[in-house]
């Protein structure tokens, strides 16, 4: 999809962060924006901010772990830029403290999976029939994580759903080539957004429960275990990337858009915003390999 001047798009997760900066990039290609977020002002702020530079943008109230609430947004979209070329689910939420396996609840559980796997399946199973029927180059990304491709101690809940999105993606990718439709995967490392605030989205009870929570890293150091070079559980809660390499370091959101943009021209399968943890992949793959044992 080179040239995406007069194409469509809904973006989900676009009043803030990641998002916000590819609804951003994809206007300025000419794209008509249909920004999703929970948070309606935000995505108001964001549409609002295009139609003043110029472009087209509509701003949609979306709980993407509601099927409703996703078709609810498909409809608007549809309703006010006739087809939908790209679609980019990028809605997620993330734990702050990381917290240890043992301390994660069943809500917590519900919850990571509800926006960060339920979400991208309502968004494919929502969009992907439509895009199917209209003809002509369609792209979707899903946003993953860098997380995937290392270990994070302390991350597993969302790691697991990160994982979900890759495997997904993979596939539909093949599933839908016929079709003419890419498929990206977003794996962000570490971006300046407030994804480490995702907890305000939750109810006063679990907000309670989350602040009251130990951060993995202060068991590690009970263990006589902290990560080298990281901060205490006292200067904010780091974990050790193990395999991590450059990947730690923070970049502004608005470096990812140019980034998704440049990925949806090329159908690239893969979009990194950092080097890839080379350590961490290749320390998998040896795994992998030595893995069967006859």
């Amino acid at each position: 999809m080179k040239d995406l001047n007069g194409k469509s798009a809904v973006v989900t997760g676009a009043g803030s962060g990641i998002g916000k900066a590819i609804a951003q990039s994809l206007a300025a290609e000419g794209v008509a924006v249909a920004v999703a977020d929970i948070e309606l002002e935000n995505a108001q702020a964001v549409a609002a901010e295009i139609i003043a530079s110029g472009g087209r943008a509509i701003a949609v109230r979306t709980d993407v772990s509601d099927l409703a609430a996703v078709e609810a947004l498909a409809d608007a979209a549809y309703e006010a830029f006739g087809d939908i070329h790209i679609l980019v689910n990028n809605a997620g939420v993330a734990f702050r403290p990381f917290r240890a396996i043992w301390d994660t609840s069943h809500a917590d559980f519900q919850w990571m999976v509800g926006v960060n796997i339920w979400g991208v399946i309502h968004g494919v199973e929502v969009f992907v029939p439509r895009m199917r029927a209209m003809p002509g180059e369609k792209h979707i990304v899903n946003t993953s994580s860098i997380s995937t491709l290392l270990k994070v101690p302390g991350n597993a809940t969302y790691t697991m759903t990160k994982f979900a999105v890759d495997g997904l993606s993979e596939i539909i990718r093949e599933e839908l080539e016929a079709d003419n439709i890419g498929v990206t995967i977003l794996y962000p490392g570490h971006i300046m957004t407030n994804v480490s605030k995702s907890g305000r989205l939750r109810s006063p009870e679990e907000q309670s429960r989350d602040a009251s929570l130990r951060s993995y890293v202060s068991y590690a150091e009970e263990r006589g275990e902290t990560p080298k070079g990281q901060p205490s559980s006292s200067a904010g809660g780091a974990v050790n990337l193990i395999g991590g390499g450059d990947i730690a370091r923070g970049i502004e959101a608005s470096e990812v858009g140019p980034m998704v943009v440049a990925a949806i021209k090329d159908n690239r399968l893969y979009c990194m915003t950092h080097p890839a943890p080379r350590e961490g992949i290749e320390s998998r793959t040896r795994a992998l390999l030595e893995g069967y044992r006859p």
